[in-house]
């Protein structure tokens, strides 16, 4: 028997005082005087011993009663587990957590969590709850919390199959106490069964914590002495050689455990065709470098493999890169008869012989109403005086449909009509010419920038102290519209460059010339690479990505209401449809590979491989992942006795056993008035 209030048990010492006061009472004859002993009669011998026994019971009788109200008090209970012919197992709400990552695909472990999962499920009582839970980076619920054994099985043998994600345990556990919400047990149990990868583990246990009367068993299922070769990463680099391209493969192999004797092997395979391959002496880490040449314009998709081992699926990664006729630049100045004019420096930029890479032509401003823009990617326009509303209208429509509009300034812009211009284009406005003389200042130089902007991205890289050197004389005041934002700035406040967008295009506005009319910038280092920055910018092909990681999204765009079909590598064909803006999001990259999507004419190549952050496989031990779990949250000692005493009060409550020495007390007191009372009741009679 056990106690909810102890304490209480100090006080049935009380039930002693009769007993002592008993013993060392001394009874004392008192001397009467009396006339004569004559008429007396000696009490028999019989009734002095029923006396001393009715005192005796009577003692016995007080000393109960206040023993029994001490433990009535301590509110007694017997625990579930020593009441016998009773189950000493209590009825449970369990969720069990089964790891499906990738790094539970070395070997034949994940055999070895499925027998596991069907020992769980077959120890569980009868009237058991349980809910099973696959998990990677994601958890997924695949039984309710229910005590159908038979449903669990069947369900989990159909859907325990293994992932190519990462490991994430909080996800997990968070999901688990959200099923045990519901749970109609008071014992409540998580069971994570998993290797205990590393990678698994993040800073967000600190904030987070188990909740209260729940118990976590971890189970760890890993090999032993593992052994891992893997592509830790993966570099692609494109040279372009007037028209031929040379692409550049670098891949680093890492290697977890024994290191053999045995040389690796590295193939490049493009397009269904192995083309190089490689012998590497075996070590713990090394990097190797394939090279193509003279490759044409097209798709090309391939794999760079790795000789297999335990873990195969680490041992392949995917690329896909698309070689193009190089983007078009068109710059429509101004000012064509100027020899230094804007073009003229412009063509400088762009022109890197063999290693050019972008087409540049310059034109007058005669091509906004004669020419196609649609060849162009990026259109620099620079010191026109105005435009009419045909020429807005057509850049744009050029802008909207994807192009990179950048526009910079010169005398010959009339300021008042080409800031209509600007205001239709939603750029904004502009307001006057500034000239730093007339302000007694000799120039102004750049102030701020937004470095986090890929157009100033690079300089960050390199300190950007180089970019904050040229010099303004000039430049003009633009006030950007509500939907466009300035990244840089002058010192004097006014704004450097800003940017709109519209459409699937930009709108770069530079507020000064891109030639040395107005300042010193084209002669400084950091032009050149300022325009590449600008030109890469505002280019629509910049935009695409083409290697992903399992998991993430793939964006496809084309017109409102379009259906893409994405067909993945295991032969797979999904529907994506886009929505009122032209976007859709192909989510299900879940597996490694390489994925095709097309619509009509239109087609997209992209490459999904695992994140080799889970292929580093190093684990934690069981008793490291219990004190992680139970440590951060309620495992000290007041904690877990709140927890204890509460588990106490809820079986006390079920039983009630106070109830019942409180009616045994009370009939105890009704006998001992009753029996202290009768020899007084028998004498008042006999005298009457």
């Amino acid at each position: 028997m056990s106690f909810i209030n102890p304490t209480f048990l100090f006080a049935a010492s009380v039930a002693l005082l009769p007993i002592i006061y008993h013993l060392i009472r001394k009874i004392r004859a008192r001397n009467v005087k009396f006339s004569s002993l004559l008429f007396l009669r000696a009490t028999p011998k019989a009734l002095v011993k029923k006396r001393q026994l009715r005192d005796i019971i009577l003692l016995i009788i007080r000393s109960l009663i206040l023993g029994l109200l001490a433990i009535m008090f301590a509110r007694p209970f017997i625990p579930h587990e020593k009441i016998p012919l009773i189950s000493t197992q209590e009825n449970k709400s369990m969720v069990l957590l089964i790891d499906n990552s990738y790094s539970m695909r070395y070997g034949e472990i994940f055999d070895k969590v499925k027998a596991e999962v069907i020992n769980q499920l077959d120890q569980a009582m009868t009237d058991d709850e349980l809910s099973l839970i696959l998990f990677s980076d994601k958890p997924t619920q695949i039984t309710p919390l229910s005590n159908d054994l038979s449903l669990h099985k069947s369900v989990f043998l159909s859907a325990a199959t293994l992932s190519y994600r990462t490991t994430n345990i909080l996800e997990a556990l968070k999901l688990a106490e959200e099923v045990l919400k519901d749970a109609r047990h008071r014992s409540r149990q998580i069971v994570l069964i998993s290797d205990f990868q590393i990678n698994g583990w993040n800073s967000q246990f600190e904030n987070w914590k188990l909740a209260p009367n729940t118990t976590f068993v971890p189970i760890k299922i890993a090999a032993e002495d593992v052994t891992n070769s893997y592509f830790a990463n993966y570099k692609q680099k494109q040279q372009n050689y007037a028209d031929n391209v040379t692409i550049q493969f670098g891949v680093q192999v890492n290697k977890l455990g024994k290191i053999n004797d045995q040389n690796d092997e590295i193939s490049l395979w493009m397009n269904g065709e192995e083309y190089q391959k490689q012998t590497k002496q075996a070590s713990e880490s090394y990097q190797v470098y394939f090279q193509q040449k003279n490759l044409k314009q097209g798709v090309y998709q391939g794999v760079v493999k790795l000789n297999p081992d335990n873990l195969d699926v680490d041992n392949n990664e995917y690329f896909c890169f698309v070689i193009e006729k190089r983007p078009a630049v068109l710059c429509i100045d101004g000012a064509p008869g100027n020899p230094r004019n804007n073009a003229f420096f412009l063509k400088n930029c762009f022109n890197m012989e063999e290693q050019t890479i972008y087409d540049f032509t310059s034109a007058g401003k005669k091509i906004l109403s004669t020419g196609n823009l649609e060849p162009y990617e990026v259109i620099f326009l620079t010191n026109i005086d105005a435009l009419d509303a045909q020429e807005v209208m057509k850049l744009k429509n050029f802008v909207t449909a994807g192009g990179g509009l950048i526009i910079s300034f010169g005398d010959k812009v009339n300021i008042k009509q080409f800031s209509v211009n600007l205001h239709d284009l939603g750029a904004g406005r502009l307001s006057e010419h500034v000239l730093m003389r007339n302000r007694n200042a000799s120039k102004a130089m750049i102030g701020e920038l937004n470095l986090n902007h890929p157009v100033f991205s690079i300089f960050a890289e390199s300190g950007a102290g180089d970019i904050f050197k040229p010099q303004f004389r000039e430049y003009v005041r633009f006030d950007p519209d509500s939907n466009a934002y300035t990244i840089g700035k002058y010192n004097t406040g006014d704004a450097f460059l800003v940017e709109r967008k519209l459409g699937k295009g930009k709108i770069l506005i530079y507020t000064s010339t891109l030639n040395t009319e107005w300042g010193d910038f084209p002669v400084n280092d950091v032009y050149l690479p300022f325009i590449y920055q600008l030109t890469k910018y505002a280019s629509a092909s910049s935009k695409q990505k083409d290697n992903f990681i399992v998991g993430e999204s793939v964006l496809l765009d084309s017109n409102p209401g379009d259906e893409w079909d994405v067909y993945a590598p295991d032969g797979n064909i999904f529907k994506v449809k886009t929505d009122e803006k032209g976007i859709a999001l192909f989510r299900d990259t879940n597996l490694p590979g390489n994925y095709k999507a097309a619509h009509l004419n239109q087609q997209r190549f992209f490459s999904v491989n695992v994140d080799s952050k889970e292929s580093e496989l190093v684990f934690k031990n069981k008793e490291e992942v219990y004190s992680a779990i139970t440590t951060l949250n309620q495992r000290d000692e007041e904690k877990a006795g709140v927890s204890v005493l509460d588990n106490h009060k809820e079986e006390e409550k079920t039983q009630k056993l106070w109830q019942y020495l409180l009616f045994i007390i009370i009939a105890l007191f009704e006998f001992e008035t009753f029996f202290a009372n009768r020899k007084k009741a028998l004498r008042y009679k006999n005298q009457h």
